[in-house]
């Protein structure tokens, strides 16, 4: 019954997210920024929107290190419908990966979960690449468990192709004291920069913070599935955003240090995704690590119900609206994180309690 259940909800979501967005619009930004590499031009946005615009309507600046681009240069290779189906595949295998892999006592949590996920149906619509993040934070994260801790480090610096959700990655790390991770992770870092740095100059820092500047970097900011989302329309919302900010990744830190090895992992990833200030609907794709551990939590009911809301189409169909309706799905978004996050920081602290010994179970 399960099966057909994920049938259904694969149908469902993949509808939405190619009926109501514009195919491959994020993978066009990708494929012309690859285009660019090593040419010193990669952030010049007069050139890259010349290029965007032979195969879409709507450019979008990039806004990712070099050695990304670099990354991508093979599949330049190919025409860009070619390529295309070749990076769905790709993002496609990824999310596989994540269901498959990801530390979860019932896989078919995981599998179901991914199966009605709208941000995961907009991800390969677009063209994004969440997923990835995703399958390389749970790659990560069974390295650690199988003590191959270096390793695990180079797989989590691969992260810094989306830095602004992996912010609590190094957090996580430090507070279980994996020093050797840390140095792998450092060691990946140092060799992106060196592969930037070849390809793109010494100016790249510059141009890359004065095109992630412009206006067309972040549109619709109110829309963004994070703290910055559901501050930008309040009374000092950048000090409030801050200010909660420093709270959960204080709460990542205590969670982390006292809970077992999976449960830091997912609130690292839940935190980065909240305080990330640069999100869209498929970066709610982070979600669904926080989802499946709390649908086999022993805790409140609320908090359970919260995790099956998020697990389906409709606080994400409400975020895309352009009424006020994406009020409701951030509120649900970051009133969920900021609950479970706060909740499992409590029980860190007290160390015991029902919810804690749970968890011990539960990975």
């Amino acid at each position: 019954m399960w099966r057909v259940t994920c049938l259904i909800g694969a149908c469902v979501c993949l509808w939405i997210g190619f009926s109501l967005f514009e195919r491959g619009t994020d993978f066009n930004q990708f494929y012309s920024a690859a285009k660019l590499a090593g040419t010193g031009h990669l952030y010049d946005w007069g050139r890259l929107q010349e290029l965007e615009l032979r195969n879409g309507a709507h450019p979008i600046p990039f806004g990712r290190l070099p050695v990304y681009a670099v990354l991508l240069k093979p599949l330049t290779a190919l025409s860009y419908n070619q390529a295309r189906v070749a990076w769905l595949l790709v993002n496609l295998a990824a999310l596989i990966g994540f269901a498959v892999l990801w530390p979860v006592r019932r896989r078919q949590d995981a599998i179901t979960m991914v199966c009605w996920s709208v941000p995961a149906a907009i991800l390969l619509s677009t063209g994004q690449d969440t997923g990835l993040f995703l399958f390389l934070v749970t790659v990560g994260l069974r390295l650690l468990q199988s003590k191959r801790d270096f390793l695990a480090g180079l797989v989590f610096s691969l992260c810094a192709a989306k830095f602004h959700l992996a912010l609590g990655i190094p957090i996580f790390l430090l507070a279980r004291r994996r020093w050797g991770a840390l140095a792998g992770g450092l060691a990946g870092g140092l060799i992106q920069l060196a592969i930037s740095f070849a390809a793109e100059g010494r100016g790249w820092p510059a141009r890359l913070l004065q095109l992630s500047s412009i206006s067309d970097f972040s549109p619709s900011p109110w829309k963004m599935p994070n703290l910055a989302g559901i501050t930008h329309w309040l009374p000092y919302g950048g000090g409030l955003e801050a200010g909660l900010a420093v709270l959960l990744l204080a709460a990542v830190w205590i969670i982390s240090r006292r809970s077992a090895l999976t449960v830091g992992a997912t609130v690292a990833v839940l935190a980065g995704l909240m305080v990330s200030h640069h999100a869209y609907v498929y970066d709610a794709l982070l979600l669904l690590p926080a989802c499946a551990l709390v649908l086999r939590l022993p805790g409140p009911k609320e908090l359970r119900f919260a995790a099956l809301l998020l697990s389906v189409p409709v606080p994400y169909v409400l975020l895309i609206e352009d009424n006020a309706s994406w009020v409701v799905a951030q509120v649900a978004i970051n009133g969920f994180g900021l609950a479970l996050i706060g909740l499992l920081a409590y029980h860190s602290l007290k160390k015991s309690g029902r919810i804690g010994a749970g968890l011990e179970a539960l990975v």
